[in-house]
């Protein structure tokens, strides 16, 4: 297995972090049934885990196979001995792993880590297994705040979900809406009302896929975009389900029905979705740039010498891409412990996560003072 983070305890602060913690954590196997996994729910008290442990610890002595019951109690011996004396668990709980990873029959390495995630576990659960069982954890990955898009113009229309780090089109409506019709007499009379009415199906199909999407997932919010006057005719109509017309949190300008347009229409209703992923790993992007246009010497960037500016401890806000990999992430959280600085992982999903990695190298850091101080106190350069 390639380097992975020391053993220890982890509190995790957003879920780019765990999702590298997950990700390093599913390659690890045991022999037989011996990698230990525990998950701990918020504010029990841990004399009560620990007296669980020893149960047990006690029971693991019925294992036939020599091997498996040697490293299950070893394992759960010194879990005990790692968590005896506190309290109780951190308010989010915590998620223990630990046991004996096999890298060839013979041949193991202790492996022991305690994550305190982001969100709360509200269940205590105790698994033996060859692997660790990471599914709570990932859960809190799936379960992050969702919003609906609906982009409109005549005769199109595109239904999106933002989730997360990302979002996705899910469905695409099409329909015939002729122009208006300048005409004069009653022939155009005639055409505006078919036109009108040809425009009010539009709307209720549009209404009725959203419906369908929108009513099937956890909504917090609904965006409803397009260019003119369009997405307020279509909000007028009523035609999205009851359950759904307060979660209308924003009608924004958009330019088209298509990808462009829920880009768009998600940087318009920023200000609406903050607590999304994607909006603030897009606007720590925007903070960077602006630096590097406005304040170049404020800003490093390689991996090198963001290192650097984490050292000196110059580094103000330190930003590194998903793509360089778990290990590198979570290398970079052990670095930035105890230091004045905010870290964050920007998610491959996100455009400037490409940019990130593919124009400075996968790092950046904004300094709290010019790049040429650590220069000037011996450190070497770490201008980019």
């Amino acid at each position: 297995m390639s380097s992975r983070p020391p053993n220890g305890v982890y509190e995790v602060r957003d879920l780019a972090e765990l999702r590298a913690f997950v990700n390093i954590l599913r390659r690890f196997r045991g022999y037989a049934t011996t990698l230990i996994t525990i998950y701990v729910n918020g504010e029990r008290p841990i004399p009560d885990v620990v007296n669980f442990v020893r149960q047990e610890w006690a029971t693991s002595g019925n294992i036939k196979d020599k091997t498996t019951r040697s490293h299950v109690q070893d394992a759960l011996e010194r879990i005990a001995n790692q968590i005896k004396g506190e309290a109780k668990a951190p308010p989010n709980g915590m998620a223990v792993f630990a046991g004996f990873h096999m890298h060839s029959p013979g041949n193991y390495e202790w492996v022991f880590y305690i994550v305190i995630p982001p969100r709360p576990i509200n269940t205590f659960k105790y698994i033996c297994d060859t692997q660790f069982h990471t599914e709570i954890l990932e859960d809190m990955l799936t379960a992050t705040n969702m919003y609906g898009i609906v982009v409109i113009e005549r005769g199109e229309a595109v239904i999106a979900l933002l989730k997360g780090s990302q979002w996705e089109v899910v469905k695409t409506v099409q329909f015939f809406v002729p122009g208006k019709h300048h005409a004069g007499g009653q022939s155009a009379n005639r055409f505006k009302r078919q036109t009108e009415h040809l425009a009010e199906t539009f709307y209720k199909l549009v209404g009725e896929e959203a419906n369908n999407v929108f009513l099937q997932v956890p909504i917090k919010g609904i965006i409803v975009a397009g260019p003119g006057p369009t997405k307020e005719d279509f909000l007028e109509m009523g035609v999205l389900d009851y359950r759904l017309r307060d979660k209308v949190i924003a009608v924004v300008p958009a330019c088209c029905a298509n990808e462009y347009g829920v880009m768009e229409a998600i940087r318009n209703a920023e200000d609406h979705i903050k607590d999304s992923e994607y909006v603030r790993a897009k606007k720590l992007m925007d903070l960077l740039m602006h630096h590097l246009v406005k304040k170049s010497d404020y800003v490093v960037y390689g991996k090198e010498r963001v290192l650097k500016a984490v050292e000196s401890g110059i580094a103000d806000v330190v930003l590194v891409s998903e793509g360089v990999g778990e290990e590198e992430i979570v290398g970079l959280v052990l670095m930035a412990r105890g230091r004045d600085l905010r870290l964050e992982v920007i998610p491959r999903a996100v455009e400037e996560s490409k940019m990130l990695m593919d124009t400075f190298g996968g790092y950046a850091a904004i300094l709290k003072a010019p790049s040429w101080v650590v220069e000037a106190a011996g450190e070497g350069p770490v201008s980019g």
